[in-house]
């Protein structure tokens, strides 16, 4: 995955949610720009804490950036993450 793309899409406004496919077949939907932390190789997906109503993480997943295989759009409803 290209750094310069994926930061593209943390920045949109308005924010567009999208999943992030990885090599090894998991999965991590990126509802909220503010809980990742993009570096130049890698990325700390943010997965919020499903039992709080606002968006606060809960804990991160650290993905290198050449593991993504693809990025799907989501809807903006959430959901549970991987």
């Amino acid at each position: 995955m290209d750094r310069a793309e994926l930061q593209q899409l943390l920045r949109q406004r308005p924010f567009q949610p999208f999943r992030v496919v990885v090599s090894d077949g998991g999965a991590y939907e990126v509802r909220n720009p503010r809980m990742n932390l993009l570096a130049e190789s890698f990325i700390k997906i943010g997965i919020p804490d499903a039992s709080l109503p606002e968006p606060i993480c809960d804990h991160t997943e650290f993905v290198w950036l050449k593991d993504i295989v693809r990025i799907e759009p989501l809807s903006a409803a959430p959901s549970v993450n991987s």
